[in-house]
Protein backbone atom coordinates (compact mmCIF):
# COMPACT_ATOMS: atom_id res chain seq x y z
CA UNK A 1 0.00 0.00 0.00
CA UNK A 2 1.12 3.58 -0.67
CA UNK A 3 3.11 4.73 2.38
CA UNK A 4 2.61 8.44 1.59
CA UNK A 5 -1.16 7.97 1.59
CA UNK A 6 -1.05 6.06 4.85
CA UNK A 7 1.08 8.81 6.41
CA UNK A 8 -1.47 11.45 5.32
CA UNK A 9 -4.35 9.36 6.63
CA UNK A 10 -2.55 8.75 9.95
CA UNK A 11 -2.02 12.49 10.43
CA UNK A 12 -5.63 13.28 9.46
CA UNK A 13 -7.19 10.68 11.75
CA UNK A 14 -4.87 11.33 14.73
CA UNK A 15 -7.03 14.00 16.44
CA UNK A 16 -10.19 11.88 16.31
CA UNK A 17 -10.95 9.98 19.53
CA UNK A 18 -10.25 6.31 18.73
CA UNK A 19 -13.58 5.04 20.12
CA UNK A 20 -15.39 7.29 17.59
CA UNK A 21 -13.24 6.49 14.57
CA UNK A 22 -14.56 3.50 12.62
CA UNK A 23 -12.03 3.75 9.77
CA UNK A 24 -8.33 2.96 9.69
CA UNK A 25 -5.61 4.86 7.83
CA UNK A 26 -5.47 1.90 5.45
CA UNK A 27 -9.23 2.24 4.75
CA UNK A 28 -8.83 5.94 3.95
CA UNK A 29 -5.69 5.34 1.84
CA UNK A 30 -7.43 2.66 -0.22
CA UNK A 31 -10.52 4.69 -1.21
CA UNK A 32 -10.47 7.88 -3.29
CA UNK A 33 -13.53 9.26 -1.53
CA UNK A 34 -15.57 7.99 1.39
CA UNK A 35 -17.71 8.58 4.42
CA UNK A 36 -17.81 6.87 7.78
CA UNK A 37 -20.61 7.23 10.31
CA UNK A 38 -20.07 5.92 13.84
CA UNK A 39 -21.37 7.06 17.25
CA UNK A 40 -22.86 10.25 15.73
CA UNK A 41 -19.46 11.15 14.21
CA UNK A 42 -19.18 11.68 10.47
CA UNK A 43 -15.80 11.44 8.73
CA UNK A 44 -15.59 12.40 5.06
CA UNK A 45 -12.48 12.28 2.90
CA UNK A 46 -11.32 12.82 -0.66
CA UNK A 47 -7.94 12.44 -2.36
CA UNK A 48 -6.77 14.88 -5.00
CA UNK A 49 -3.82 16.71 -6.53
CA UNK A 50 -2.98 20.41 -6.28
CA UNK A 51 -1.84 22.65 -9.17
CA UNK A 52 1.75 21.42 -8.79
CA UNK A 53 0.74 17.75 -8.88
CA UNK A 54 1.21 17.05 -5.16
CA UNK A 55 -1.24 14.49 -3.86
CA UNK A 56 -3.29 15.52 -0.83
CA UNK A 57 -5.99 14.22 1.45
CA UNK A 58 -8.90 16.47 2.38
CA UNK A 59 -10.55 15.20 5.55
CA UNK A 60 -13.54 16.47 7.52
CA UNK A 61 -14.74 15.12 10.83
CA UNK A 62 -17.80 16.42 12.58
CA UNK A 63 -19.84 15.71 15.67
CA UNK A 64 -22.54 17.80 17.27
CA UNK A 65 -20.02 18.47 20.03
CA UNK A 66 -17.23 19.61 19.46
CA UNK A 67 -18.26 20.65 15.94
CA UNK A 68 -16.59 20.34 12.55
CA UNK A 69 -12.90 20.24 11.65
CA UNK A 70 -11.45 20.03 8.14
CA UNK A 71 -7.94 20.14 6.78
CA UNK A 72 -5.87 19.30 3.70
CA UNK A 73 -2.93 16.98 4.43
CA UNK A 74 0.16 16.54 2.23
CA UNK A 75 2.65 13.67 2.43
CA UNK A 76 5.45 16.11 3.41
CA UNK A 77 3.54 16.93 6.62
CA UNK A 78 2.23 20.33 5.58
CA UNK A 79 -1.43 21.15 6.10
CA UNK A 80 -3.93 23.76 4.97
CA UNK A 81 -7.10 24.55 6.88
CA UNK A 82 -10.44 24.11 5.13
CA UNK A 83 -13.28 26.38 6.20
CA UNK A 84 -16.06 24.78 8.23
CA UNK A 85 -19.45 26.28 9.10
CA UNK A 86 -19.61 28.88 11.82
CA UNK A 87 -21.32 27.78 15.03
CA UNK A 88 -22.70 31.24 15.75
CA UNK A 89 -22.13 34.94 15.39
CA UNK A 90 -21.83 37.85 17.85
CA UNK A 91 -25.17 39.58 18.36
CA UNK A 92 -25.40 43.32 17.88
CA UNK A 93 -27.46 45.62 20.06
CA UNK A 94 -28.90 47.33 16.99
CA UNK A 95 -31.67 45.15 15.47
CA UNK A 96 -30.86 46.25 11.92
CA UNK A 97 -27.17 45.46 12.34
CA UNK A 98 -28.07 42.16 13.99
CA UNK A 99 -30.31 41.20 11.04
CA UNK A 100 -27.44 42.00 8.64
CA UNK A 101 -25.07 39.84 10.68
CA UNK A 102 -27.54 36.98 10.70
CA UNK A 103 -27.99 37.14 6.92
CA UNK A 104 -24.22 37.20 6.39
CA UNK A 105 -23.78 34.23 8.76
CA UNK A 106 -26.47 32.15 7.03
CA UNK A 107 -25.18 32.98 3.52
CA UNK A 108 -21.57 32.24 4.48
CA UNK A 109 -22.52 28.91 6.02
CA UNK A 110 -24.52 27.97 2.90
CA UNK A 111 -21.40 28.75 0.83
CA UNK A 112 -19.19 26.68 3.14
CA UNK A 113 -21.56 23.69 3.15
CA UNK A 114 -21.68 23.82 -0.66
CA UNK A 115 -17.86 23.93 -0.83
CA UNK A 116 -17.49 20.96 1.52
CA UNK A 117 -20.05 19.01 -0.50
CA UNK A 118 -18.28 19.89 -3.78
CA UNK A 119 -14.99 18.61 -2.31
CA UNK A 120 -16.70 15.28 -1.53
CA UNK A 121 -16.39 15.77 2.23
CA UNK A 122 -20.13 15.85 2.93
CA UNK A 123 -22.73 13.36 1.77
CA UNK A 124 -25.73 14.45 -0.28
CA UNK A 125 -28.18 16.76 1.48
CA UNK A 126 -30.09 14.74 4.07
CA UNK A 127 -27.59 11.87 4.02
CA UNK A 128 -25.53 12.81 7.06
CA UNK A 129 -25.81 11.82 10.71
CA UNK A 130 -29.20 13.24 11.80
CA UNK A 131 -27.65 15.67 14.30
CA UNK A 132 -25.41 17.07 11.53
CA UNK A 133 -28.36 17.42 9.14
CA UNK A 134 -30.12 19.42 11.88
CA UNK A 135 -27.01 21.56 12.41
CA UNK A 136 -26.79 22.26 8.68
CA UNK A 137 -30.45 23.27 8.57
CA UNK A 138 -30.10 25.61 11.55
CA UNK A 139 -26.72 27.09 10.58
CA UNK A 140 -27.68 27.82 6.98
CA UNK A 141 -31.26 28.94 7.36
CA UNK A 142 -32.46 25.78 5.58
CA UNK A 143 -30.79 23.15 3.46
CA UNK A 144 -28.62 24.38 0.61
CA UNK A 145 -31.00 22.86 -1.95
CA UNK A 146 -33.90 24.84 -0.46
CA UNK A 147 -32.35 28.22 -1.35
Amino acid sequence: MDEARIACANAALAPIPPNYCAVTPEDVAARENGHSFHRALHIGWAWGRDDTGREYLDLLWEHRHPGAHACRYFADGTTEDIAVPYGGYPMAEDPVENAEREQWYLAENRRIYADLRARGLLPDVGGNVPSQDINEFLRSGGLADDQ
